[in-house]
């Protein structure tokens, strides 16, 4: 596991794969596999796939989480225009690759 000054410098080094292990509210340890990082609205956003069984959450589903970079931390993405706009960034990104 490569070590790094910050923990979101993992979600900005595009030869990282790793996944993520995070916390939810209760402190179960859900682990992520990263999806992308997107650029939307001058700020950054990780798009992870959680690898644990999630309440809710299908497994073909993925989560938008803010790339908090003042404070060095993940913050799940709760407003669902937002989370919607970021797929939208992300699709838009895989198209323009083909």
């Amino acid at each position: 596991m490569k070590k790094y000054e910050r923990y979101i410098d993992r979600f900005f080094d595009e030869e990282n794969f790793e996944n993520v292990k995070l916390e939810d509210n209760s402190g179960k340890e859900i682990e992520f596999e990263q999806v992308a990082v997107v650029d939307y609205e001058e700020k950054y956003y990780a798009i992870l796939h959680p690898i644990t069984k999630l309440e809710g959450v299908n497994e073909d589903e993925a989560l938008v989480f803010l790339i908090d970079e003042e404070n060095d931390s993940l913050v799940y993405c709760e407003d669902e225009g937002t989370a919607q706009a970021v797929f939208a960034v992300f699709y838009e990104s895989l198209e323009d690759e083909e």
